[in-house]
């Protein structure tokens, strides 16, 4: 019985796990650049099963493993997807966007961040900007200064007027990107098990382009359903058990 209720609460924490991440990833279904979520469960406190079978010949058993029986799942951990978003055609001169692999790079406070977002304005200095007011940083970590009659390559090249080469902008991939750790929901840094950043050669600027978030509304949605109706049936299991568990010691306590 008690084991029962155990199960059933690990499956609830799981659901609450699943709801919380698609009800971000929904939140930020307009947001350019935004990447998914995707969870990753494990099992704990596996036992072996074994069948048991007498052997009479020499007077023994022979013990057959079956399989494990597992007590209960747990989130092991949350990685990011990269699977790439739908591009949107803004013929916005400053409006970059990544096709393969990468991420750009940003300063923000000293510090330097990487997002897929390359919906770029000007700020009153001409450099090129995030959103939020984060210069982009060229190559060699340089914040880009975008003057009149300027313009990016497919290359990433930033041209003059003349098409004389003035910088380049920083396009970085990484070992393993999905452990990257999220800052707000479009920034990324680097950590000990994404590796460090590193110039991506794989790509190619799509000027006047964004890209839009990854997340797909109908499957979020079906899943968001599929999360809510385990959670309500592992919810009545409790119940249940709690119910016979009430009844077995009553009667226990009748006995004489």
């Amino acid at each position: 019985m008690l084991r029962g209720v155990y199960n059933s609460a690990m499956g609830m924490l799981i659901d609450m796990a699943k709801l919380d991440r698609i009800s971000n990833d929904l939140a930020n279904v307009d947001t350019a650049g935004y990447k998914q979520d995707r969870e990753a469960f494990r099992t704990i406190l596996d036992k072996m099963i074994v069948c048991v079978e007498p052997e009479p010949v020499r007077r023994s058993v022979v013990v057959t493993p079956i399989g494990n029986l597992e007590h209960a799942v747990v989130l092991d951990e949350v990685v990011v997807d990269f699977t790439e978003g739908a591009l949107e055609n803004t013929k916005v001169p400053t409006h970059l966007a990544i096709d393969g692999d990468g991420l750009f790079a940003v300063e923000r406070n000293g510090r330097v961040f990487y997002t897929r977002d390359g919906e770029f304005t000007l700020d009153s200095h001409g450099f090129l900007v995030t959103k939020s007011g984060d210069r982009v940083l060229d190559v060699n970590g340089n914040p880009m200064r975008f003057l009149d009659s300027y313009s990016f390559d497919e290359e990433g090249n930033l041209r003059d007027q003349n098409g004389n080469v003035v910088t380049k902008i920083g396009v970085y991939t990484f070992d393993d990107p999905r452990r990257l750790e999220k800052f707000g929901n479009n920034y990324f840094y680097e950590t000990g098990r994404s590796g460090r950043a590193r110039p991506s050669q794989n790509f190619r600027i799509l000027v006047g382009y964004v890209e839009k978030s990854n997340v797909e509304i109908v499957k979020a949605m079906v899943g968001m359903i599929n999360a809510l109706r385990h959670y309500e049936t592992s919810q009545r299991a409790i119940l249940v058990n709690d119910e016979t568990l009430g009844r077995l010691i009553n009667n226990v306590a009748t006995l004489r």
